[in-house]
């Protein structure tokens, strides 16, 4: 066994981006103003990323690609099945079950930055709230609330998850995510990468999208 490339710096740094941003924006919701003054900054960062993977699941490299790692009911109820039996095939990239994760995980954010763009709660005036009526602003609020509850929901279960596939199936999910390697066998081919000025290309517009949601562009 050597350790061979599977995830490229794009998505690791994504990865851990999201992690960071979700929990930021959900931990400084409430509290003193010098913590929620922080909730807004953090719902940016984690709109620009969910924008850029979304871009670099469509163009990026090989493993990131939503066609790569995203599969049919039948390889979901299969691979489920295997993981009854505290067995499990090793997929290079995500397993069927990671790629649910995902997915949940990118439109659940996407969802809920959406609404809160509207929403208008306990302080916060979310920079469409203007836009909209003081009813429609409301419902977007608790829609805004719901929802970060549910992804948070998810996103345990995940880590859960992967803390399970350590101690129960022996098989280190984390550190390949953060060194971008793990062992693999002498027949295993690396995957095609997409070059990082793409990637820089990308997150260009990613960030410009995320800028004029939040108005940060004197652009309207």
């Amino acid at each position: 066994m050597t350790n061979k490339r599977i995830w490229d710096l794009p998505v690791r740094l994504t990865h851990w981006g999201l992690v960071i941003s979700f929990f930021g924006a959900f931990f400084t919701s409430e509290g003193p103003a010098a913590v929620t003054s922080l909730h807004i900054p953090f719902a940016f960062m984690l709109f620009t990323l969910v924008v850029f993977r979304i871009f670099w699941g469509l163009f990026g490299s090989e493993t990131a690609r939503f066609s790569h790692f995203v599969r049919g009911y039948g390889a979901v109820k299969a691979y489920a099945e295997e993981l009854k039996e505290l067995r499990h095939k090793q997929y290079w990239g995500h397993n069927p079950l990671g790629a649910l994760a995902v997915v949940a995980i990118l439109l659940g954010n996407l969802a809920i930055i959406s609404a809160g763009l509207f929403a208008s709660s306990r302080g916060f005036s979310g920079p469409w709230s203007g836009a909209v009526s003081a009813g429609t602003s409301s419902l977007l609020t608790e829609t805004h609330e719901i929802l970060a509850n549910i992804v948070m929901a998810v996103v345990v279960v995940h880590i859960v998850a992967i803390l399970g596939y350590k101690i129960v199936l022996k098989d280190n999910l984390i550190t390949p995510m953060i060194k971008g390697t793990r062992p693999a066998s002498p027949e295993q081919v690396e995957p095609r990468f997409t070059s990082i000025a793409v990637a820089a290309t990308l997150f260009a517009v990613a960030l410009a999208i995320s800028s004029i949601a939040f108005r940060y562009w004197g652009l309207i």
